[in-house]
């Protein structure tokens, strides 16, 4: 399959609709905003995000799609255009580039965004790089990491340390010999590190409702909540005992030998959001989160200072670290 017959496909299923005027097959999208964007550049690569061993075209595609989307979740912006650059190895197979092409339309339609270019490379490794833009009403209305104040909460949505029990089923078959998960628990738990799926509702359920700062959690969390810490100039304590653990993560820590709270504090990829806000905002936060049926947990709360502590048996503990690229 050529480089062109690549961007042929893509052209062919893409559905453009505004604000992109022009799509894929000029030299440039041509995209109108009556407001403000938000943008956000993410890549996932073969042996670090991937394996081509147990993710098929459709779950690579989700989760390059799904990662960027999740950045512009965190922003509080809708899902807009999608740019993807595909770098692939010479002489992969037709039919598999084919349901990864597909799978980029499928990923982006499903979450509410327009597949508008992008690009192809010949790569020595199979690699992709999402451009996701994002948009909101008013400039006020996005929210930043760098906004959270003394006396905040800090919250989250959904569970953690399911995207890592996940990668472990997946990379250590052997684990189920000795763990009893039903065929349910195990799919919901794999396709977590699989398909993410951004928290693009309960973002924009934040705007306007009195959310302060907000991130979300491809890091790990503790990891995460120091990102947020660092942005804003302040400290965030986190309760242990406060975390939602995703059913399966114990059984799943236990066989590996791992503390289920390290596990969800660090294992990564959960691809929820963590944010904070003042106590008198919650109720509101909380009415707008409830009809999404993601949950919503208090797990710590905002202090002078810096850094991120970990509250366990009533001291305070540094929090274990999470995914870095480069550490």
């Amino acid at each position: 399959m050529s480089e062109f017959d690549l961007i042929d496909r893509l052209k062919q299923i893409a559905s453009p609709a505004l604000p992109v005027l022009t799509g894929i097959g000029d030299d440039a999208a041509v995209t109108v905003h009556d407001g403000p964007t938000a943008t956000s550049v993410d890549a996932v690569v073969e042996g670090v995000h991937f394996n081509l061993a147990w993710s098929s075209p459709l779950q690579i595609a989700q989760k390059a799609v799904g990662t960027a989307l999740s950045d512009i979740a965190a922003m509080a912006a809708d899902a807009g255009e999608v740019y993807v650059t595909l770098g692939v190895p010479a002489g992969s197979p037709r039919a598999f580039l084919e349901e990864l092409t597909d799978g980029f339309a499928e990923a982006s339609a499903s979450l509410g965004a327009v597949l508008a270019g992008g690009d192809t490379v010949s790569s020595p490794v199979m690699f992709v790089s999402v451009t996701a833009v994002g948009r909101a009403p008013a400039d006020e209305q996005l929210i930043l990491r760098s906004g959270a104040r003394e006396g905040d909460l800090v919250a989250v949505t959904g569970e953690f340390g399911g995207a890592c029990a996940g990668l472990a089923l997946l990379a250590q078959p052997e684990l189920e010999e000795v763990i009893e998960l039903s065929p349910g628990l195990r799919e919901a738990l794999v396709l977590r590190q699989l398909a993410p799926r951004p928290r693009l509702e309960a973002g924009r359920a934040m705007r306007g409702s009195g959310v302060s700062a907000m991130i979300d959690v491809s890091d790990g969390l503790a990891a995460d909540l120091g990102h947020m810490a660092r942005a804003s100039g302040v400290a965030i304590e986190i309760d242990q005992n406060r975390v939602p653990v995703q059913e399966g993560v114990p059984e799943v820590a236990d066989a590996r030998g791992r503390d289920v709270v390290d596990m969800a504090l660090a294992g990564g990829e959960d691809y929820e959001l963590a944010f904070t806000l003042p106590p008198d905002a919650l109720a509101t936060v909380e009415g707008r989160i409830a009809p999404l049926g993601c949950g919503l947990s208090v797990i710590g709360k905002v202090l002078s200072g810096s850094g991120v502590t970990v509250a366990v048996a009533g001291r305070r503990e540094s929090p274990p670290a999470g995914f870095d690229h480069f550490g």
